[in-house]
């Protein structure tokens, strides 16, 4: 049998260390798609003469920018997300 608390002091950090958990994995991700993006960004200075290799390493680039959009959607949409 489980047990939940939905009122009181308990609640409101169970809650919170909810938030906390879902903003660390986030922003954790977030991190992990811009670093994937430098590297990519300087990938493709190098591939200047491989075309068909430079444009693979733009679609890649793009996905990547697509999910920060998403992500920022998320953010701007969710009132469960705290910032």
């Amino acid at each position: 049998m489980t047990y939940t608390v939905d009122k009181g002091p308990f609640a409101d950090s169970q809650r919170n260390a909810t938030n906390f958990c879902h903003n660390l994995f986030l922003f954790y991700t977030i991190g992990q798609c811009v670093e994937k993006m430098i590297a990519i960004e300087k990938q493709m200075c190098e591939l200047e003469h491989d075309e068909q290799l430079l444009e693979a390493k733009k679609a890649e680039l793009m996905s990547y920018q697509s999910s920060l959009m998403l992500t920022a959607y998320m953010f701007d949409e969710s009132d469960e997300i705290s910032t």
